[in-house]
Order: structure tokens, then sequence, then C-alpha cells
């Protein structure tokens, strides 16, 4: 296996792909735990235990995995806007961003419906006529999927763009960088813990806006601006080694234990779902501000353990690095199909779940690195 200099932020490229990865094994929980919004739901309930160790895993992700996705692309976007100013930039963005997003909405989503999930079975529409009906009614907003990120993001790059046309000074780079200490790092988590309870009083886990679920923007909105003023500011390369693995190691095993915990207890309590979602309850409390501490062990120590261990880019994390992004866009597909395959096998919820996420993967990353051979598909893939 070839290894090529390392840049800069190799370690970040691989970052990205890693996330992508959890993000496949989150929607393949999704499908066995019968918990989160997904395409497909196993008919077969899952035992108590497998269905808690799934919640647990998914609760643990949700808390930081997309947040994290927004900090390590606000990373890039300023030096962007710098080279490219404020046309090129958008411009750039709207294709980058926009076109998967159509692609998504108009073909893949639909198509995952009519041909997968027989949305259309007993209207029996063709093909052709099944998609003028989903186009011709606003219900096509709805049909994001996980794409909702990239319209998400490019709303929150047209933010910035139109700021830095307004505010054209932009702050030198400190010449000797230092890291946000610990206590302010945990402050904001506190602060966006306290708007995330807010928020979910008439938002609650679960509900969403044409697939936005503002539930969990409050940490969006703010990830998104810290990872622009880590590149500016050079947190990342000042985070001191020694809080990388200790933070993580607290993430890795706290997290899925302590929200394990909270969901027996509101349990036990005679609580539901709803109790943690949302609303004026303990649950729903302890449940906003527990997501955001978790988000910044994740995120700290996930940054500090890539850039100090793993700023490699060789043969297999550059075809991971380079087909990240197309595994995100097509894996639905892929993920609905295989999960649909494995119905008549009677084994148990998780280990479903560990095959079909393995499986996914595997037809993920080969269909995205074919597709990406396609003329076109290679510029928005």
């Amino acid at each position: 296996m070839t290894a090529q200099p390392a840049r800069r932020v190799d370690f970040i490229d691989n970052l990205r792909w890693v996330v992508i990865i959890f993000v496949v094994g989150v929607h393949a929980a999704c499908s066995y735990s019968g918990v989160g919004g997904w395409y497909w739901h196993s008919p077969t309930q899952p035992d108590p235990v497998s269905q808690i160790a799934l919640i647990a895993y998914e609760a643990s992700l949700q808390a930081f995995f997309m947040g994290f996705l927004f900090f390590l692309a606000g990373y890039f976007v300023p030096t962007a806007y710098d080279h490219k100013g404020f046309v090129r930039f958008l411009r750039d963005r709207a294709f980058r961003l926009g076109l998967p997003a159509l692609l998504y909405i108009f073909i893949i989503h639909i198509g995952t419906g009519y041909f997968l999930l027989g949305w259309y079975d007993k209207s029996g529409l063709s093909l052709a006529a099944a998609w003028w009906e989903y186009v011709s009614h606003p219900g096509w907003l709805n049909g994001t999927g996980p794409l909702w990120f990239a319209v998400a993001l490019l709303a929150f790059c047209t933010i910035y763009a139109v700021f830095r046309l307004i505010v054209r000074r932009v702050p030198a780079a400190p010449a000797n960088p230092t890291a946000p200490s610990l206590i302010a790092m945990l402050s904001i988590g506190v602060a966006v813990g306290a708007a995330a309870f807010l928020v979910r009083q008439v938002a609650p886990v679960g509900t969403s806006w044409h697939n936005m679920q503002f539930c969990f923007f409050p940490q969006y909105v703010v990830l998104f601006p810290l990872g622009i003023l880590a590149r500016r500011r050079g947190w990342i390369e000042a985070l001191p080694a020694r809080w990388g693995t200790p933070m993580l190691a607290t993430a890795v095993i706290g997290a899925p234990i302590s929200i394990a915990v909270l969901t027996v207890l509101n349990t036990m309590m005679h609580g539901s779902f709803a109790d943690i979602a949302g609303g004026l309850t303990w649950a729903a409390a302890i449940y906003a501000f527990w997501e955001q501490i978790v988000c910044v062990l994740f995120c700290v120590g996930l940054l500090i353990v890539f850039r100090d261990r793993f700023n490699i880019r060789n043969r297999l994390t550059g075809f991971l690095s380079d087909n990240g992004f197309a595994v995100y866009v097509i894996h639905p597909p892929v993920l609905v199909a295989i999960t649909l395959a494995m119905r008549p096998l009677q084994w148990p919820a998780l280990g479903m779940f560990a095959f079909a996420w393995a499986a996914a993967l595997v037809a993920s990353f080969a269909a995205g690195a074919l597709l990406r051979q396609v003329p076109g598909l290679k510029r928005i893939l």
C-alpha cells in the first residue's frame, strides 16, 4: 500500500469518511430498532435489550455526527471564499451541494419508493406517471433524504457569503494560536443544550419540516461558524494532544451507557419516548444537555486523535475519502434493498443490524466508485 506525503488536512478528509460510515450505521440501526425516521423498519420487534442497545448507538452518534459534519464543512469555507469571492463561491457551492440534492430528490428518492418500497403498487401507476404525480405536488420538498444536509449547508454558506460581502475586513490569523479552554467549550455545549431544550418545546425530536429536524438545528447553527472560526484562529492545531484520548474514550464508553440508563429510568417511571423527545419534562432536559456535552467530547477527541495519528493518505484512505460523499448520497436505496432482501432471515436484531451495515458499506462504496466513472457525476459526487 503506497503512502503519499501527508497534507495538513488529510486527517479532516479521513474524519469525514469515518462519520459517513457511521451515518450508514445509524440508518441500519433505525431499520431494526424501530426508532428514527427511515424508509423501512423491520416488522419484527427487537427484544428489549437489543432495542436499548440500538437506541443507545443511534442516540450517541446523533448527538454529534451531523453537527460535526457542519463543523468540518465550515472549516473549509473561509479559505474557499477568500480564493473565489462572492459569485464564484456561491456558484461552486450551488453546484456541489444543490445538484446532488436535486439528483436525490428527483431520482433517488422517488426511485427508492417506486422500485423498492412499492409506494405506487396499489395505484398501478407507471414509473413516468408516478414520477409526475410526485413532482407536480409540493410533497417532493420532503424528498431530500440525507441530502437535507446539503440543502441546509447551502443555506449556511449563502448566509456566510452575504455576511462577507457586507463585512469585508477579515481579522488576521493569530501568530500564536491558542485553543479555547475546556470550560469555554463545555459552556458552549451547555448554552446549545438550553437552546435545544427550548426549541424542542415546539419541535420535539421526531418532528420535521420538509425533512428538516429543527430539534437538532441549534447544534448545527453553532458548529458551522465554529468551524469557520477554528480555521481562522488555528484552534484545531492548538488543541492539546493530552486531551484527545481521554475525551474520546469518555464519549465512546460514557455516551451509550448514560443514554441507555436514561432510557431505562424513563421507562421505569412510566415515561414514553415523547417525554425524552421534548416538552417540560426532566427526561427531555437531561437529553438536551447530555447531547451537547457528548458532542463536545466526541468532536474534540476525534479532532485531536485524527490530527495526531491519522493525518495520512494512502491508497485505501484515498479511496474512502474520494468516494465518501457518493456513499452518503446513494446509500439509502442500497441499504433498503439489502434490508428488504434480508427479511427471510431469522437472526437477532443486533446481528441483522451489523450484517446490513457491513453489506451496505461494501455495496455503497463499490456503487459510488462506479458511478463516479460516469462523465459528469464525478464532479457532483
